[in-house]
């Protein structure tokens, strides 16, 4: 079975990859102007969260703009028979275009761990608050392993072609780790497992802290809703697993086939990869703000209606008691 690149026009792609980027900033700008609207004093953890998420969409347009300059160098020549043309341009372009296909390669890597970081970092802000040594541990070799495997990748993309420049001249033996199928499936297994490690970090939080993981849920307020929205965000990383591991089958389907051209396919899913972290990452920022609206919906319920104010307060308090009764029961629980 010999895979088929994705065969739509060079136009839609560009618009696939404005539109996705466009839709990643939607959840980032919620991130922004709620933590624009908090008046405590934030921690470090969470405005290097903020600043990585931002350098993280940056990169990703930077990446959408080669792309873009590509797919209008390409489509300036669709009218030309395939044998006049390398790598959908005249023989004469396509080293320069190789040349910076390459560069993007880079962009891509660092849009893509900028974004696990963020997380990290905004897991940091929690693990302030947990005292147990051994997560400490866990939560400091997770990030240590992250930043080795971005620095596998910026090995890989320099050193698997030697000489460097046989990722764009196409006079000698062109070459590229991503179109490598050892490479690919190097950084594949690099990538999914950094994902998991990450990903195992508020698992541990939730699920395996005991008396200190219920005192922390007390404390943080966290009930149905919040570990809902957590659900959410495992299955928005999980996405960016499956577009992670689709780029590898891809490549694995053409293994055997020399120059095979697949290049939308990679870029499609790279752009699907990226904007699934950034959402993943904004998500649990968007708990506040629907925090927010809801209540400022029951003020102006309250304001509009006076004859519900005491139905609301009244619910507020009773809902109140249950999630401080429920936890102590469980408190005298686990004491006795």
């Amino acid at each position: 079975m010999v895979y088929q690149d994705i065969d739509i026009p060079l136009p839609a792609f560009i618009v696939i990859d404005w539109v996705g980027m466009t839709f990643a900033l939607i959840p980032i700008a919620l991130r922004l102007w709620v933590r624009s609207k908090e008046r405590e004093q934030r921690h470090f953890t969470l405005n290097l969260s903020d600043g990585l998420v931002l350098l993280s969409w940056l990169s990703g347009m930077v990446l959408i703009s080669i792309n873009t300059w590509k797919n209008s160098l390409r489509q300036r020549y669709v009218h030309l028979p395939s044998s006049e043309l390398y790598y959908s341009v005249p023989k004469p372009l396509s080293s320069h275009l190789l040349y910076v296909s390459w560069i993007s390669l880079f962009f891509i890597y660092i849009s893509l761990w900028a974004a696990k970081f963020a997380l990290l970092a905004f897991f940091g802000n929690f693990m302030r608050r947990i005292e147990k040594k051994s997560t400490r541990i866990v939560f400091a070799g997770a990030c240590a392993f992250t930043a080795a495997t971005f620095l596998l990748h910026m090995i890989l993309l320099t050193t698997w072609c030697s000489p460097v420049s046989s990722n764009w001249d196409i006079e000698g033996h062109l070459c590229s780790a991503v179109h490598d199928i050892k490479s690919v499936s190097i950084s594949t297994a690099a990538n999914v497992t950094t994902d998991l490690v990450i990903l195992a970090v508020p698992v541990l939080v939730l699920f395996t802290l005991g008396r200190e993981r219920r005192r922390l849920t007390m404390r943080a307020g966290m009930g149905k809703v919040e570990i809902s929205g957590i659900v959410f965000v495992l299955c928005m990383a999980a996405l960016s697993i499956i577009a992670a591991l689709a780029r590898w089958i891809t490549l694995f389907l053409v293994r055997d086939v020399p120059k095979a051209n697949i290049t939308h396919t990679i870029d499609v899913w790279a752009l699907v990869e990226i904007v699934s972290s950034l959402v993943a990452v904004c998500l649990p920022s968007l708990r506040s703000f629907a925090r927010k609206r809801r209540d400022r919906n029951k003020r102006e319920v309250m304001k509009s209606h006076p004859e519900r104010r005491e139905y609301i307060i009244i619910e507020e308090g009773d809902a109140s008691w249950r999630n401080n009764h429920g936890s102590r029961t469980r408190e005298e629980e686990h004491t006795g």
